[in-house]
C-alpha cells in the first residue's frame, strides 16, 4: 500500500517559490568581493526566473554549501568570514530588493580570539534581518588530517525557523545521513527543509 504521512503543518497547502542553484564553488577563490558579486547575481537570476515561471517573486533563495568561502581544505579558520559587514550588507540588500528569504552558506567566523568557526547557513529574512543561523552538526572527518572539516566546530542545535510561508529547517551536506537531525526538524514542525 501507499505510505501516508501527516503534515506537521496546521495550515492549508500553499505555494512557496524556492530558488536553488547547482554550482560548484571549489576552484580558486576569486576573493570575497567578487564571490559576493557572483552570488548576488545568482539571487537576481532566481528572482527573474520566479517572476517568469510563477508570475510572482521568490519566497526563498537557497545557495550551495560554503558558497561564500569555498571548501576549507585543511584550515577552516583561515578561510572563514564574519557575517557582519560586507557579507551581511550584500544579502540584506538582496533580500529587501527581492522580498525573499535567503539561505547564506559559509564557513562562519564565530570567534577569532577563541579560534572558532563553523560550517553555517545564515537565514536572512525578507527585510534583510538575520532570522537565524544553523551550524552543521555532522562534520566530515578527515582521517589524513585528523580534523573535522579543517578544524571547524560542529553545531549543537537543529533549529526550525518561523518564516511567513511556513516553518523552515536547514541541513548541510553530511547532516542528511543522520536521523537525529530529521527527528528534531520533525519535532519542531518543519514543513520545508533547505539542504
Amino acid at each position: 500500500g501507499e505510505a501516508k504521512s501527516k503534515s506537521p503543518s496546521n495550515r492549508p497547502p500553499r505555494k512557496v517559490v524556492v530558488g536553488t542553484v547547482m554550482q560548484a564553488f571549489w576552484g580558486q577563490h576569486p576573493g570575497l568581493s567578487k564571490r559576493l558579486e557572483q552570488l548576488a547575481e545568482i539571487v537576481d537570476q532566481m528572482a527573474v526566473q520566479a517572476r517568469t515561471k510563477h508570475g510572482r517573486g521568490l519566497d526563498l533563495a537557497v545557495l550551495p554549501e560554503t558558497a561564500i568561502t569555498g571548501e576549507a581544505g585543511g584550515d577552516a579558520l583561515a578561510c572563514s568570514v564574519p557575517f557582519a559587514g560586507q557579507v551581511q550588507e550584500v544579502f540584506a540588500r538582496k533580500a529587501r530588493e527581492h522580498g525573499c528569504y535567503i539561505v547564506v552558506p559559509t564557513y562562519l567566523l564565530d570567534s577569532k580570539e577563541k579560534k572558532l568557526c563553523s560550517n553555517a547557513a545564515i537565514l536572512v529574512g525578507r527585510k534583510g534581518e538575520v532570522t537565524g543561523v544553523y551550524r552543521k552538526k555532522h562534520l566530515v572527518v578527515s582521517l589524513e588530517r585528523g580534523t573535522m572539516e579543517g578544524g571547524a566546530t560542529p553545531g549543537d542545535a537543529v533549529p526550525v525557523f518561523d518564516c511567513d510561508f511556513g516553518k523552515l529547517g536547514i541541513q548541510i551536506c553530511y547532516d542528511m545521513e543522520f536521523d537525529d537531525g530529521w527527528t528534531e526538524l520533525a519535532r519542531g514542525g518543519a514543513e520545508l527543509i533547505a539542504w
